[in-house]
């Protein structure tokens, strides 16, 4: 399996969450579906559908804060100002893992060279990035076999029995994210996950052998795919 990695960064970013209607809360970090429609505005490709995979890995602290912002409200004829709350993620940093054989030696080349089709941003059009390329590598799937693993990515909650906790470390669990995205504006399930604040490495111990999202090795360290 051939798995590229490229990082983002921008001083704020917002993923807004579906269950927010007046305070716009965010997600913690950037969702799967956003770093693969991310991916898409690389590629040129507006609903972009695919049996890819993508691994996310926090390269800063997760920090928030909330402003009051003036947004244009919805309608063609009596347009408005309306004054909402708006949580946002400061100074955020990711490397994102994208892993498969459908779209990877397409999104290389567009990297390598450091071009886009569309304009890519952080969960919203304030929030512009600028994609950079971090390597590419050819990976096996991992058979998980034993008990005690350590992930570089953020983790699915629910592969995890127990977790390693380290002096100083900052666990927290985010819930609520899609899984997957069908077109159309369409998700199916959710999956909630794992991540240290600061993106320390997880340790933990593996909740049976049946597991159904996909990781890879990459250093000594898991990468969890989804």
């Amino acid at each position: 399996m051939k798995l590229i990695a490229f990082d983002v960064r921008s001083t704020i970013a917002h993923f807004r969450r579906p269950d927010t209607t007046s305070t716009h809360l965010t997600f913690p970090f950037i969702p799967p579906t956003a770093a693969k429609g991310l991916v898409g505005a690389v590629l040129g490709i507006e609903d972009f559908v695919t049996t890819d995979q993508v691994g996310i890995q926090l390269l800063s602290e997760v920090r928030m804060i909330s402003q009051r912002l003036s947004l244009l409200g919805k309608g063609s004829r009596n347009t408005f100002n309306r004054p909402t709350t708006i949580q946002l993620l400061v100074e955020p940093a990711y490397r994102i893992y994208y892993a498969g054989e459908q779209y990877t030696d397409r999104l290389e080349f567009m990297l390598q060279n450091k071009q886009a089709i569309y304009s890519t941003y952080l969960g919203s059009a304030f929030s512009l990035t600028t994609p950079e390329y971090a390597g590419t590598w050819d990976v096996s799937e991992v058979d998980f076999s034993g008990d005690w693993y350590s992930a570089i990515s953020v983790v699915p909650a629910s592969i995890i029995e127990e977790l390693s906790l380290e002096d100083g470390n900052y666990y927290q669990r985010a819930s609520g994210f899609m899984k997957k995205y069908e077109g159309g504006r369409s998700f199916t399930k959710s999956v909630d996950f794992i991540y240290e604040q600061r993106g320390a490495k997880l340790t933990f111990k593996l909740k049976g052998t049946d597991v159904e999202f996909t990781s890879v090795e990459l250093g000594g360290e898991l990468v969890c795919l989804l």
